[in-house]
């Protein structure tokens, strides 16, 4: 249900780096999006000015060096336009460490480019950040599960999106829906002629969502601390991290009537179910506190800050985070399992 309280501003992911290092799981989503995004690349109208690609919601950087080298390889094929790089996050994201990626990654795209200009926003995208039809091609992955408020507690989850209460699921069904339709609005206006948008994001059946242990784990740790005094029962209810999982059928319906929305096409829409990238290493070791230490750095690098901001200051929020992570690890590895989410693969094209 809506909290009383004023909305907590949405924190990026883990600084210092850790998200760049801490991210396997993105990282294979991403790899199973390269098909369908080199598509796009190699069709997309390019025009004979500069072409704008836009990274929105880069995070740190590392796990957007092969999709734009991708997009560049594949627009140098047709065309020796100069092209620019834009990177786009929120104010507070860890962008020395994204310039550090692009200076020394092997992976980076800046290796042996010739007219390519990286830069980067400091703005969320649920913002104007570019101005009319300036962007040729667009890319977010990861990114649009997130809410644009924190305004949502879940007495039942530490995820808005995997509650149970019925005012709690109608509540984060509106304000996606509400979120959807201003992040398109605001693409599309960006957006040039003829360009194209690939989103990937979190994703779930009618029934699953593939994040039912690891969150649970994480949310009965939540549960073991507000009993033995870490948390009062308001502060608990108030630790909701302002994630949802949309199903196919509520990504679709902008487009379910006229098949375009603000100036959108819905190209191409499907639910990708994602191996686990921890699993072949846990059968062949058996090492389950391994295997949980992984997912325990995963889990950290996305949501941890988040988790910080809503934690009341006396309770040290390193501490708690400390507290709360070595017990979420500890729970893994005494049940460990196949991590298996789904993610939601969006190809969208700007109508002339």
């Amino acid at each position: 249900m809506p909290s009383d309280q004023e909305p907590t501003h949405l924190a990026a992911m883990k600084g210092d780096g850790f998200y760049n290092r801490h991210s396997a799981m993105q990282t294979t989503g991403i790899a199973a999006l390269l098909p369908l995004w080199e598509a796009a690349c190699r069709t997309v109208v390019v025009g004979e000015g500069p072409m704008t690609i836009v990274d929105y919601g880069c995070s740190q950087g590392r796990n957007s060096m092969i999709p734009m080298r991708v997009a560049i390889e594949a627009l140098r094929l047709r065309s020796g336009v100069p092209i620019e790089v834009v990177h786009t996050d929120l104010p507070s994201n860890d962008f020395s460490a994204l310039f550090e990626v692009l200076a020394s990654d092997l992976n980076s795209y800046m290796n042996d480019a010739s007219e390519v200009f990286p830069s980067a926003i400091g703005r969320s995208y649920f913002e104007a950040l570019f101005p009319p039809q300036r962007v040729g091609l667009a890319w977010t992955t990861w990114a649009l599960q997130w809410m644009s408020v924190s305004t949502i507690e879940a007495p039942d989850h530490i995820l808005a999106g995997m509650s149970s209460e019925a005012s709690v699921v109608a509540a984060v069904r509106e304000q996606q829906a509400k979120d959807w339709e201003l992040f398109l609005t605001l693409r599309s206006r960006e957006m040039r002629p003829g360009a194209k948008l690939l989103a990937g994001f979190t994703a779930r059946t009618a029934n699953a969502t593939g994040w039912e242990w690891l969150l649970g784990e994480l949310w009965a740790a939540v549960c073991d601390m507000a009993t033995e005094g870490w948390l009062s029962e308001p502060e608990r209810k108030r630790l909701t991290i302002p994630i949802g999982l949309r199903t196919l059928a509520e990504i679709e319906r902008p487009f379910a009537e006229a098949g375009v929305f603000a100036g959108l096409a819905l190209d191409h829409l499907e639910l990708v179910k994602l191996a686990d990238p921890c699993w072949e290493d846990f059968e062949r070791s058996g090492d389950a506190s391994a295997f949980a230490k992984r997912y325990a750095d995963m889990t950290q690098a996305w949501c941890a800050p988040m988790i910080a901001s809503l934690v009341a200051p006396f309770r040290e929020p390193t501490a708690f985070l400390a507290e709360l992570f070595a017990r979420f690890e500890q729970r893994l590895s005494e049940r460990p399992r196949r991590h298996e989410p789904y993610m939601a693969a969006v190809v969208l094209s700007k109508r002339a």
